[in-house]
This record gives C-alpha cells, structure tokens and sequence, in this order.
C-alpha cells in the first residue's frame, strides 16, 4: 500500500506540474511559430532584401527535410535557378526561431529588424521584441561569433 500511495502522489505532482506549465505559457501569450508562418515571414523579408518571389528562376525551399536543419530554428534557402549550363545562385539562408520569429540570415549572420517583420512576429508569436541576451543565444546556436545588425527600415 505504501508503495501505491507514493506513486499516486507522485503521479499527481507531475500532472499539477503539467497543469501549471500550461497556465504559465497561456498567461504570457507566447506561442510557437507554424510552419506556414515562418514561410510567410520568410517571404516578407525577402520582399524586403529586393528579391522578386515573382521570378520563375528564384525559389524559396525549405532546408529541414525530416528534421531541423539548425535546431531552434524554421530555415530557408533562396535559390536563383541558373538559365544557363552551370550552377544555381544561392541568394539567402534564413532562420526563423521557432519561438519568437526572429529572422537571421545564416551566412552573414545578420538579424532582421524591420516594423512589417515586427508586427508578423508579434500576431504569430504572441510576444514583444526578443531581449539582446535571447538573441546573442540565438547567434551563438547558429554558428555566429559576432551580431551583425539588419535592416531597420
């Protein structure tokens, strides 16, 4: 009897655990980023670096095939398919956090910071403006020594 008691007292605790962990998450508003909303910020700040999704030779990919090409992170390639014999133009890399919606492009290591991408993040996430330590954390895990500023206008 002894050993049931603690088990169901065990049981109890990790379920009052659970139920307190998803009152925390409701009552901050934060949500994770879908798929489909990374996809839409991805297209929104490529509009913003001047490139026409409305060419037939650019692409946008996604890179994680069965899972996370950068863990964390909803990520992105921009290809410009080439007309002529030789290599495709890899335009941008993105990352998306999955949990605030930060943009960052992979090989210059530079975080996007526009008002559109603002308010997309914000309606998606449900979260204000990512703190300077939450986004060194997010450099550091995709590989950046340094941050880079993005476009601010």
């Amino acid at each position: 009897m002894g050993r049931r008691f603690w088990l169901l007292l065990l049981i109890c605790a990790l379920a009052g655990a659970g139920a307190c962990l998803r009152q925390a998450t409701a009552q901050s508003g934060a949500r994770a980023i879908t798929p489909r909303q990374a996809h839409q910020i991805a297209v929104v700040v490529a509009r913003h670096d001047d490139i026409d999704l409305a060419d037939t030779h650019i692409e946008l990919n996604s890179m994680d095939l069965g899972r996370d090409f950068a863990p964390g992170f909803y990520s992105f390639i921009l290809i410009r398919e080439s007309t002529s014999p030789g290599p495709d133009e890899t335009l941008r890399r993105y990352a998306i956090s999955r949990r605030t919606g930060d943009v960052w492009e992979m090989n210059l290591c530079m975080h996007y910071d526009f008002p559109e991408l603002t308010h997309l993040q914000r309606s998606f996430s449900g979260r204000s403006v990512s703190n300077p330590a939450e986004l060194s954390a997010q450099s550091k895990r995709l590989g950046c020594s340094w941050q880079r500023s993005g476009p601010t206008s």
